[in-house]
């Protein structure tokens, strides 16, 4: 019998190198770099817009997921 509610993907995140390997019934399909939101602490796939500059607009000071922004 198989279980109907099973998901065809998943997420494999790695917190060493905060590295997402998403899988489709087993086989690696992607692979990108995942951010704690510095508001919410969600993870999140990243983004380079999350950022929030320093007043010289350099510096990346904080990161903000798509829902915080």
């Amino acid at each position: 019998m198989e279980a109907s509610s099973m998901s065809d993907y998943v997420e494999l995140i790695n917190p060493n190198t905060m590295t997402c390997r998403l899988l489709k019934n087993g086989e690696v399909v992607a692979i990108y770099k995942m951010s704690q939101c510095d508001k919410c602490s969600m993870l999140s796939k990243h983004d380079d817009f999350g950022y929030q500059k320093g007043y010289d607009n350099r510096d990346n000071i904080i990161w903000f997921c798509g829902g915080c922004r």
